[in-house]
Order: C-alpha cells, then sequence, then structure tokens
C-alpha cells in the first residue's frame, strides 16, 4: 500500500514539474494569435476583438481586449499576449473607412466584412455567442477567423 501511495504521489509531482497545471483553464496564461483572411482589400484596418462574455460579444466597448490593425494581401494578424487561461470568442470587422464601427445599412445589414471564432455566420443576426466559443488553455494558440 505504502509504494502505490509513493508511486502515485511521484507521478502527480512528475505531472505537475512538466506544466500539466499549465494546460488547466484558469490556472496559467498564453499568447492567442488570431490570423484573420478573407478581406476584399487591403484598405482601412481589421477590427479584432477578443471577447469572455456575452456582454463584450454583443458591445464592442465591453470587449476583453481589442485591438486595430493593418490588413496585408487580404490578411490581418494580431497576437494578444498574456491571456488568461479561459473561455473567449473573437470577433473581426474590416474597418474600411477607418470610422472605428462596422457600418451597416437602414435596414441593419453590415455593409463591411466580418467574421467570428469557429467561422460561424448568424443568418440574420450575428450567431449566438456559444457557437463561438473556444477553451483558451496553451500557452500558443491560433484562432483563425475568415471575414466575408
Amino acid at each position: 500500500m505504502k509504494k502505490i501511495f509513493l508511486m502515485m504521489a511521484s507521478v502527480i509531482l512528475l505531472l505537475a514539474s512538466t506544466g500539466f497545471s499549465q494546460n488547466v483553464p484558469g490556472t496559467g496564461k498564453g499568447n492567442l494569435k488570431v490570423i484573420a483572411d478573407g478581406f476584399p482589400n487591403d484598405r482601412g484596418v481589421a477590427g479584432i476583438a477578443l471577447v469572455n462574455s456575452p456582454e463584450g460579444y454583443k458591445d464592442s466597448a465591453k470587449a476583453f481586449l481589442k485591438q486595430r490593425v493593418p490588413i496585408q494581401q487580404g490578411k490581418a494578424t494580431y497576437e494578444f499576449q498574456d491571456v488568461p487561461f479561459g473561455e473567449y470568442a473573437v470577433t473581426v470587422y474590416h474597418d474600411e473607412n477607418n470610422n472605428d464601427k462596422l457600418d451597416k445599412s437602414v435596414f441593419g445589414k453590415p455593409m463591411e466584412a466580418y467574421g467570428f471564432s469557429n467561422n460561424v455566420r448568424g443568418i440574420i443576426s450575428r450567431p449566438d455567442y456559444k457557437k463561438t466559443v473556444f477553451i483558451f488553455n496553451k500557452t500558443e494558440m491560433t484562432v483563425k477567423v475568415h471575414v466575408e
């Protein structure tokens, strides 16, 4: 019995020393790279938001982190650093005229390209937050978003 206990304790210590806890949500931080493609041109910038709540998803002013980045050859890339492990979603839009918002028609239809993590699309409005969510639990992770 004592040998089993010592063996189990050794395994637990080994896992802890190899960074096992770095892959458990809420116990570490990492860098999250967002690669967005599908931009129809390189004018303006890409607005990239990292959200961790339904409120932040609906209102970009409440996003966890956000960044505006240049578009090059139809792609935009940004790496959020030291992001706490947890549940997130990414939203991306093409701010083609640099007015810091997603332009919409009088009927509310977006007039600039946009996309969400997991590459889900809404039918009439943005997709449900839960469909865009992913678990961030690695020290280095990449999320790809296609905009249309």
